[in-house]
């Protein structure tokens, strides 16, 4: 195999790092939904951008 190279590395980290951010998300949203339950996980996000 071949050398990467400072641009095949960046491009690795893009390609693998952007699914692995999604799924990553997707599992803390999960976890807070089980915790906390819906209703209270919506209210929070509404808030969070009222304020921001």
């Amino acid at each position: 195999m071949g050398e990467i190279g400072v641009l095949g590395l960046i491009a690795l980290i893009a390609v693998v790092g952007v699914p692995a951010a999604i799924v990553g998300g997707g599992i803390v949203y999960v976890v807070r939904l089980a915790r906390r339950g819906t209703q209270a996980t919506l209210a929070d996000a509404a808030k969070r951008r009222e304020v921001a």
